[in-house]
């Protein structure tokens, strides 16, 4: 039975929430590769990211990513996680690789919904509300060959999630 799993996607669209539901359900660890990776630099992703840049955070990004190879369970990784470096390469390596993937419009409603919630994405920080649909499905285009090798692929619009989770 395979110990380690990998949920890739775009922002929004689920992978930290669908994580922690399948641990339960499984009854094994959940771990955040941003909890992970803010554990690590002693201090918020996006204040380390303003103050350091995003070159910085992807190769402590990538150090924390390769120091799962030691962790079971359930792993949700940053949207970006899978298209820098060899990370992609590295999860597959590692484990079971799990895209869970959404449509434009459910993911530019989850971010605006969030945005007005008060917890914006530092990744939308520049982009004005009413844009975010047209910069969500140019930069989600951009990821898709990325998310794409991953070994699953759940839509998360159309299919149970947990109950497809469940099979593996």
């Amino acid at each position: 039975m395979q110990n380690r799993f990998y949920l890739i996607g775009y922002m929004g669209v689920g992978k930290s929430t669908w994580a922690k539901r399948w641990a339960k359900q499984r009854s094994c660890p959940v771990h955040d590769l941003d909890q992970l990776i803010a554990t690590e630099i002693q201090m918020p992703i996006d204040e380390y990211i303003t103050s350091q840049g995003e070159l910085a955070f992807r190769k402590v990004e990538r150090s924390v990513l390769h120091a799962t190879s030691h962790l079971d369970g359930i792993i949700s990784v940053g949207g970006g996680t899978p298209c820098f470096y060899d990370n992609m390469e590295v999860m597959k390596t590692l484990g079971t690789t799990i895209y869970l993937h959404a449509g434009v419009g459910f993911l530019t409603k989850r971010l605006v919904d969030s945005a007005f919630a008060g917890n914006p994405r530092p990744l939308l920080a520049g982009v004005a509300i009413d844009s975010y649909g047209e910069f969500i499905g140019k930069h989600l285009l951009e990821r898709l060959a990325f998310y794409e090798q991953a070994a699953i692929r759940i839509a998360v619009e159309k299919e149970d999630v947990l109950a497809r989770l469940s099979e593996l």
